[in-house]
């Protein structure tokens, strides 16, 4: 199913167009049905395209426990790429 609403998105998508992903990188412990998904496999899904890879997001478990506490402590481990649980990714055509 991902294949093919990639597919649309793509023949769709303008030449000068973008299409936005916004996805989880990890899968969620306490939720399986929150799957993540790899950079490898946002490329498959669009092949022969630009990508712009973003790391979004610090992880929720994190600030709800420490954003109460320091919201600048939650800032600086933002800056720990592995802390970012989600993708934005840019795909334009090439």
């Amino acid at each position: 199913m991902k294949k093919r609403i990639a597919g649309e998105m793509f023949r769709v998508l303008k030449d000068e167009g973008i299409i936005l992903w916004y996805d989880f990188r990890y899968n969620n412990p306490k939720n399986p049905d929150v799957k993540g998904i790899e950079k490898k496999e946002i490329k498959a899904l669009f092949p022969n395209c630009k990508y712009d890879f973003n790391l979004i997001i610090l992880a929720p478990p994190i600030v709800r426990r420490l954003a109460p506490l320091s919201w600048f402590l939650c800032e600086i481990l933002e800056i720990i790429p592995f802390l970012r649980t989600h993708y934005l990714v840019v795909i334009s055509k090439k």
